[in-house]
This record gives C-alpha cells, sequence and structure tokens, in this order.
C-alpha cells in the first residue's frame, strides 16, 4: 500500500467525531481532540523527518518548510468530523468498492475521510515529499492543523496570531469536489429568549403565555427576513433571518411552558455587523407577546468570505495545478458559511479546495482513492508553482 494511501487508512481508524447529542460544538482541547492531535497526527509529521512544528493554542500546531524567506502559503486542515453520525463501523478504515452506491472503483470507508482526513493526509504526503526529496522551497511553507468545532474563527485567529509569518494566500482543504471556492455568507446565530408564565392548560392565564409570544416572535422575525433579503450581493446570495429551532421549557402534562427558546440563523454578506444585525432583530421583537419578558443576544458567528475577481491572480498556481490533473478550475460560491471568512477579514486570501464528497450526510462516509491522490498531486504541484512563480 502506497505511504498517502496507507496514512490515509491509519487516520481513518482513529476517533475525532463530535458526540451526538444537543451541544453540537466541541472544544479546541476536548479528550477526543487532544489526542488525535498529540498523540496522532504529531508523531506521523514527526515519524517522516518533519520537525520544526510550531507549537500554537487551543491544542493546534504548524509544520514549518521551506527557507523561511521569500512567500507564504498555507494549507489548513481541520480535525472535528461533525458529520455522517450514524455509520454503522465509523472507524474500520476498510478499503472496498462500494457496487451498491453506483462506485466501480476502490474507496476507503471512514467518519470524517472527506471533511478531515483525506486532507490531513495530503498533508502528510507534501511533508514526506518534501523531505524525503529535498525539495527547495524558496519561502516559507506553513501545513496547518485546525481543531476549530464551535462555529467560530477563534482557531485559525489563535493560528494566524501564532505564525511567524503571515501567508500570501491560505487554502483551507474541505471537501468542495475539486471546486475552489472563493466566497461564502456569513452567520450569526441570534438567541431570543422568552420568559413568560408556567401554567396548567385548563387555566390559561391573561397574559405571559409562552407559545403565543414565541408565535410572534417568528412571524416578526418573517416580516424582517423580508426586508433583509433586499440585500443582496451578485455571487454570494441574499442575507437572511431564519428561525431554525424552538425550544419550549419545561415540557410536562398540560402545561404551558414558562420561557422558549428560539435559534436564528441570521446570514450576513461582507460589510453586514455582526452586531448590527442582532439589533436588528432585537428591534424588530421588542413588544412581542402580552405579559412576557424577551432577551435578544448574540450566539456563535463566522464571518463572510469573498475572495473578488481582481485578487484571483494568486490563485494561478493552484489553477495550473488543477488544469493539470482534474480539468479546467472552476470558482464557486459554498453555500454554507465556513472558516474562510476569518482570515479573509484580516486581508488574507482564502480559499477552500479538496476531494468530492459523495456519502450520505448521516449514513457513511468515503472517499475514493483516486479523488486523495489526485488532491495530493494538485497540492504538490500548487506547492512547486507557487514558489517558482513567486
Amino acid at each position: 500500500m502506497k505511504p498517502l494511501i496507507a496514512d490515509l487508512v491509519t487516520l481513518a481508524r482513529v476517533p475525532s467525531a463530535v458526540p451526538l447529542g444537543a451541544d453540537t460544538l466541541i472544544e479546541p482541547d476536548h479528550p477526543t481532540l487532544r489526542h488525535y492531535v498529540q498523540e496522532c497526527l504529531r508523531p506521523m509529521f514527526q515519524g517522516l523527518g518533519a520537525l520544526d512544528i510550531i507549537d500554537l493554542p487551543r491544542n493546534q500546531f504548524a509544520v514549518r518548510l521551506g527557507d523561511g524567506a521569500g512567500p507564504c502559503l498555507a494549507l489548513m486542515a481541520y480535525t472535528p468530523t461533525q458529520h455522517h453520525n450514524l455509520m454503522a463501523d465509523p472507524w474500520s478504515g476498510r478499503i472496498r468498492t462500494p457496487v451498491e452506491l453506483g462506485v466501480d472503483e476502490p474507496c476507503v470507508f471512514g467518519q470524517g475521510i472527506t471533511q478531515n482526513k483525506a486532507h490531513q493526509a495530503c498533508l502528510l504526503d507534501l511533508a514526506r515529499w518534501v523531505v524525503s526529496e529535498r525539495v527547495p522551497l524558496r519561502g516559507t511553507l506553513l501545513l496547518c492543523v485546525n481543531n476549530e468545532g464551535r462555529s467560530t474563527h477563534d482557531c485559525s485567529n489563535a493560528i494566524l496570531d501564532g505564525l511567524p509569518r503571515t501567508p500570501d494566500l491560505l487554502i483551507q482543504l474541505f471537501p468542495t469536489g475539486f471546486d475552489v471556492t472563493v466566497g461564502n455568507r456569513g452567520r450569526v446565530d441570534v438567541l431570543v429568549e422568552i420568559e413568560g408564565t408556567a401554567a396548567h392548560s385548563s387555566s390559561p392565564p391573561a397574559a405571559g403565555r409562552v407559545i403565543e409570544a414565541a408565535a410572534d416572535v417568528v412571524r416578526r422575525l418573517g416580516d424582517l427576513d423580508a426586508v433583509v433579503r433586499t440585500r443582496s450581493h451578485p455571487e454570494l446570495g441574499r442575507e437572511q433571518v431564519v428561525p431554525y429551532q424552538v425550544r419550549y421549557e419545561p415540557l410536562a402534562p398540560h402545561t404551558l411552558p414558562a420561557t422558549a427558546r428560539i435559534t436564528v440563523d441570521r446570514r450576513l454578506l461582507p460589510g453586514s455587523d455582526p452586531a448590527a444585525a442582532v439589533a436588528e432583530i432585537r428591534a424588530a421583537v421588542e413588544g412581542a407577546g402580552s405579559g412576557c419578558e424577551i432577551r435578544v443576544r448574540q450566539g456563535v458567528t463566522m464571518l463572510p468570505a469573498y475572495l473578488p475577481p481582481e485578487r484571483r491572480g494568486v490563485l494561478d498556481p493552484l489553477a495550473t495545478s488543477i488544469r493539470a490533473h482534474v480539468g479546467e478550475p472552476r470558482h464557486t460560491i459554498y453555500g454554507g458559511s465556513f472558516d474562510a471568512g476569518g482570515p479573509s477579514s484580516r486581508g488574507i486570501p482564502t480559499v477552500m479546495f479538496g476531494v468530492p464528497e459523495e456519502g450520505d450526510l448521516l449514513g457513511d462516509d468515503y472517499v475514493r482513492l483516486s479523488a486523495v491522490r489526485r488532491q495530493a498531486a494538485v497540492l504538490r504541484d500548487t506547492v512547486t508553482h507557487f514558489f517558482e512563480d513567486a
């Protein structure tokens, strides 16, 4: 088995998933991630002779390659595994051809194989190549391990603050189907808390009915959504205000609840201010629900990212490599929110790139061996062209 695939199988057998449950966020120093980063990934880099490791806050590190001068390219892979949560055998690392899924070539199976581990294996491949072949890099190559799993930019900011140099280009490795993702909307979770009066449903109070207040809040949010959707970007799309979770407490027989918590997905565009977006919601729901107290606060936030066409020349080394191994490069917009907004807000050109993700969101996660080899080849050539062209 070639080292690239052997590394991938090794990684696939080590748990890295966010635990199932109501709390879908994971701390960067959670025991699962601490074991994965410090007892799995780090020793694998060290075993390749990649010994210039920069320790970074939040259980993170970066491998530094090159002569330390000249231009700086950073490649970033993430560790928290968030999807494919109902996979029957998540840590098997098994290689097989899933003909039942319409796939006619070998694949590696494992939870997080497309979100995380294919990209980590490609970073290991780059380190092996540079070290073993003594590849002369006239500049600085940084291979970064990022533990962001809380829908913030805290981990990326900690990495960027701790690096010896600011990257001239940052490529976040992520399953994009070999597209180069040049932008995405941002998102702030807005938390609306409603406090009223608990009562038996046979004797509802005249005021303080939390369910009615929540319905009024949702209606007002719908009206606000119609307003903010008039704010648009030609590539990224529209802003939005969408409540996606409503929780009542207590949930008891024939009991009107005392509290409600509504979580709102507030999508942002470049130039949007998260605090102003929260204030806009606060103003919209003020006075809703007779006899209820309503509080609005800002939750987790990810900023929008956008690399405009006039700045995309920095992507030429990546585009040349994609053209050689995949086909004509495609610049696309990511439909969700991701970490690119953090580095982008610091002025760093940031894009996402990686293998396709073919598995079901909750079911089996797998990646074709050919796709991993192709990504590894693209990244090697990108490194070569980046430092040659500088």
